[in-house]
């Protein structure tokens, strides 16, 4: 009989969360830590996720945090030399830094829209890229872009640079997994609806924007950080070994009845 007891199992895994110091990077973190996996956390406030030391304590795995610019290009390279000098391997890498500055469309000013774009998209590539040499060396590889619903669904207004960054992201992934599968590289990207963290917490606390939209999201509420961090422990699993260049709608069902 086939033993499937083990096959989301992250035990002896290395993982990178970029972001890791983020409201939804820290849980993901976390939920790898739990699951098996030393973590490293890459992150310009990187001392905001010295919390994730009890648990990683406390689950008998290995820490390291390393404050990380991500929109440049040094620091991300000096990101994946450390980490893998620190473990010897790279398994895993999570790119979960991202932020939104709202405005209109006709009011979105050049630096703004370069500030959005370079994390959420410049900074992907980044480390994706500093990593990768480390996968690709290692013939393996787990790389998990935390993308949006945004991505393929509008907004009335104010997400004109997110949505065209998360956009990208979807795109970015599918390219990567093209190029890198033959290195034994899979390259996924999970697109969740709202989801409460420090970037959206005004708008969810807002009643009449939480209430119309929840209306519109078939399962009756938003995304918690439990949904967002199953999906990511089965994607950077070996369960998932035969997925890449997907992504996968945590969001309720908002995008299949819009």
């Amino acid at each position: 009989m086939v033993n499937y007891k083990d096959m989301f199992s992250l035990k002896n895994k290395t993982a990178l969360i970029v972001g890791g110091a983020g409201g939804l990077g820290k849980p993901i973190a976390s939920a790898l830590v739990q699951n098996g996996a030393d973590i490293a956390i890459a992150d310009l406030r990187s001392e905001q996720a010295g919390d994730l030391k009890e648990v990683v304590k406390a689950e008998g795995k290995k820490f390291l945090a390393i404050k990380t610019d991500i929109t440049d290009e040094q620091s991300t390279e000096d990101m994946a030399i450390l980490t893998r000098k620190t473990f010897g391997k790279i398994d895993i890498l999570i790119n979960a830094a991202g932020i939104n500055i709202l405005k209109k469309a006709e009011e979105y000013d050049a630096a703004t829209w370069d500030r959005v774009i370079s994390i959420n998209l410049k900074g992907v590539h980044l480390a994706t890229k500093a990593v990768g040499k480390v996968m690709i060396q290692q013939q393996y590889g787990r790389i998990l872009n935390i993308s949006s619903v945004r991505s393929i669904l509008g907004m009335s207004q104010d997400y004109i640079a997110y949505c065209a960054s998360k956009g990208g992201v979807n795109m970015y992934t599918k390219q990567i997994a093209c190029e890198w599968a033959k290195y034994g590289i899979t390259c996924n990207a999970i697109a969740p609806t709202f989801t409460r963290t420090p970037i959206n917490a005004f708008q969810l606390d807002d009643p009449g924007f939480y209430d119309t939209l929840v209306k519109r999201i078939p399962l009756g509420r938003i995304c918690t950080a439990r949904d967002i961090v199953a999906a990511a422990v089965y994607l950077c699993s070996d369960a998932a070994a035969f997925i890449t260049g997907q992504i996968l709608c945590v969001d309720g069902g908002i995008t299949i009845i819009q």
